[in-house]
Formats: structure tokens, sequence, C-alpha cells
């Protein structure tokens, strides 16, 4: 198990607006790429199976990211 905290700022950790609903969106966007996620206000809540094969690790991790990258962008 394991948890992600989106941040608007990485140094200071400032939050985004809870408006923006970024933690529900990041799992929209991963949904979009077939990877079921939870979030937890703008926390990502990570609980794959302990049966997962190296190949779906890489498939959330990707859709991970990229859903990541798309609402939230780096900036």
């Amino acid at each position: 198990c394991a948890g992600i905290e989106l941040v608007a700022d990485a140094e200071t950790k400032a939050s985004y607006p809870a408006a923006e609903r970024r933690g529900m969106r990041v799992c929209q966007a991963a949904i979009d790429r077939g990877v079921f996620l939870r979030p937890l206000g703008d926390v990502i809540v990570l609980v794959p199976p302990l049966s997962l094969t190296p190949a779906e690790y890489d498939r959330l991790f990707h859709a991970l990211d990229e859903a990541i990258d798309e609402v939230c962008g780096h900036d």
C-alpha cells in the first residue's frame, strides 16, 4: 500500500485548491488508461494485489505517470 500526495509546489508542499479536485481527476485519467486508482482528496492510494506481474506493475506506473502529467503537468 502506498500513497502519492499531489501538491501545487513541491518545495513548499502547498496544496492545490480543493475545488480543483486534482486527485479525482488523476484517477479518472488513469481509468481512461485502464487502471483503477483510489483518490483520498489529493492523495492517490495504490493498493495493488500481491499477484501482479512485472508487466502489470509497469502498466500501473506508466498509466499513473501519464495521468499525473495530464492533470498536474510537470512545470
